[in-house]
């Protein structure tokens, strides 16, 4: 089963997923749609990575009427972010049916009256409490990431007293959760009647932990924190200062490899199809044919396989990144992990996180943002309100609070300015050096659990100076190195030493690893391979030398082969959420 309309699926709604960009369903999919279809109550074991909305979605689309000015699925999720972002992924298939998608809380017009409301457990019995929301044609009650709205007693409770709201002649029940928790286990033995598992599998122990008993290496994660092409960014440029000479970028479509090619290219790293010797970035969906340009006889060495979609199962991890050259680095957000653990344990691969380095102003922009959740948190506003209130009534609470953000720090530089004749003392900060700063060596790294933030904290924390002597943090998988003001290099070996992060006991000392001491500066930057604008990073201009040009309205290469706007072409497997 290739395709969609394979599946059983209408081929309006066929249609309406292909424009979205998705054309292959993903194993998930293909199990669970047949069966959601025909109204089978079911326990899924997935979660974002293995199309699990499109899994659920796509059946409930296919199988709704419509037009009653009610809800007739209702979807619960934990967290009112995930309603809005699931809703609105939704919405778009669901307009090709005639279909109105909604989520409690997310800006959405008239939401209680839509044929598929997102929403948390709350906000429904808040909506039905007020009069506000009628459950009354309700057939089919999706609980997504069942785990964590069981994550309690009372949330039992809540989900229970729920669906004794519901219909329950011929409702259909699907209980999505990643991992299958106990509580997940126990709420469909005895409340979901003749439920489907799938996989088949899906109601054992869990057992992912385990693993595969063969291993097969280990992938690097580096975890997606806000914007996607900002976390994409920053690693191809870390990726490739590293040792890579190219880095061959997985994508699940075709349009997303293009669009985020396009993205690298207008950055200045040439994006290309498998094997352009001209390009450091290589574009690829079809995994088997990315890998054959890849382990090809006249590829060259240094080639790092890089996910930025999460594979959707087992095998196509093990396509993109197993082999002669097994290892590699994969994009994730925090709610694929479960999906990442699980396949990857099944595949028999060890994870091992890849946290980014955190400049000097990054580290001082963590900390101030940490003083003002505290102050928030903890301290009495109140007379501020009203002190305040005139000034946000005429500019607006944002204006206010960047208004006095930047009073205090230029406070705090005031405050650390030398007190002397004013006639002298614009002359001397004119003249004053910049602060000289030196490398130490910290035996703890990220197979450790420890970030940037953590050895940042420990250093504030430990030693008492401000963050703003604390540069460079790069965390290795066993040791990390931070810069720091020379005048107090002596103070933070001495306070970290012995002392324990994350269970571990830490070593501090000057990095000697290039003559790095009081007496010897870092070179800053030497360690970091090439330049940035470096001809290999292809930033200067926007492509290497002797590379074709990129520009607008010529063609750009693209993963399997160079056609029109970088569109990959043939072999291609597109799936997503």
């Amino acid at each position: 089963m290739d395709t969609f309309e394979d599946l059983g699926l209408q081929p309006e709604l066929a249609d309406a997923l292909l424009a979205e960009g998705i054309e292959t369903p993903t194993p998930l999919q293909r199990e669970a749609i047949p069966l959601l279809r025909k109204g089978n109550s079911a326990l899924l074991r997935g979660g974002s990575g293995a199309g699990l909305l499109v899994a659920y979605g796509a059946p409930l689309l296919d199988r709704l009427e419509g037009g009653q000015h009610k809800p007739e699925a209702l979807i619960l999720t934990s967290l009112p972010q995930g309603a809005l972002e699931l809703a609105r992924s939704l919405a778009r298939p669901a307009a090709g049916m005639g279909l109105r998608v909604a989520a409690l809380g997310g800006g959405f017009a008239l939401p209680t009256l839509a044929d598929v409301l997102f929403a948390t457990p709350e906000a429904v019995a808040h909506a039905i409490a007020n009069g506000e929301l009628k459950v009354d044609a309700v057939s089919a009650l999706v609980l997504e990431g069942a785990g964590a709205l069981l994550a309690g007693p009372e949330d039992r409770e809540r989900i229970e007293a729920l669906m004794e709201l519901l219909p329950s002649e011929d409702l259909q029940v699907v209980v999505a959760a990643e991992p299958v928790t106990e509580e997940v286990r126990s709420l469909v033995r005895t409340r979901v009647r003749r439920a489907v598992f799938v996989p088949s599998d899906a109601g054992a122990v869990d057992s992912s932990e385990e693993g595969s008993p063969i291993r097969r290496g280990a992938l690097r994660v580096r975890e997606v924190e806000g914007e996607e092409s900002g976390a994409l960014l920053a690693l191809v440029g870390e990726l490739l200062e590293e040792d890579a000479e190219h880095l061959l970028l997985f994508f699940r479509t075709e349009d997303r490899a293009a669009d985020l090619g396009d993205l690298l290219t207008l950055h200045g790293y040439a994006a290309g199809s498998p094997g352009d010797a001209e390009a450091p970035v290589w574009l690829g969906v079809d995994a088997m044919e990315s890998r054959r340009a890849m382990d090809s006889e006249d590829a060259p060495q240094r080639v790092l396989p890089v996910s930025v979609d999460v594979p959707s199962d087992p095998d196509e991890l093990d396509r993109r990144h197993g082999g002669a050259r097994a290892g590699g680095v994969l994009l994730a957000r925090g709610r694929e992990r479960g999906h990442l653990r699980r396949i990857a344990g099944e595949a028999g691969y060890e994870l091992t996180p890849l946290p980014g380095v955190e400049g000097k102003g990054q580290a001082e922009l963590r900390m101030f943002s940490t003083r003002v959740e505290d102050a928030i948190g903890s301290m009495d506003l109140a007379p501020y309100h009203l002190l305040l209130e005139p000034l946000i009534s005429r500019y607006g609470g944002s204006e206010v609070a960047a208004a006095l953000a930047a009073l205090l720090r230029n406070r705090r530089r005031e405050d650390a300015e030398p007190s002397s004749t004013p006639g002298l003392q614009e002359d001397a900060a004119s003249h004053r050096a910049p602060a000289a700063f030196v490398r130490l060596f910290l035996s703890i790294g990220s197979r450790d659990g420890v970030g940037p933030g953590d050895l940042l904290g420990a250093i504030t924390g430990e030693t008492g100076i401000p963050g703003g002597r604390v540069g460079r943090i790069d965390v290795r998988e066993s040791f990390s190195r931070v810069e720091v003001d020379e005048g107090v290099a002596g103070a933070v070996i001495r306070s970290l030493n012995g002392t324990t992060l994350r269970g571990r006991s830490i070593r501090a000392d000057y990095d000697r690893s290039q003559g790095r001491t009081p007496d010897s500066r870092p070179d800053r930057g030497s360690d970091r391979g090439p330049e940035r604008g470096s001809p290999r990073g292809g930033r200067e201009g926007g492509s290497r030398e002797g590379a074709p040009e990129r520009g607008r309205g010529s063609p750009r290469s693209g993963p399997g082969g160079k056609g029109p706007g970088g569109r990959p072409k043939g072999g291609s497997s597109r799936s997503r959420e």
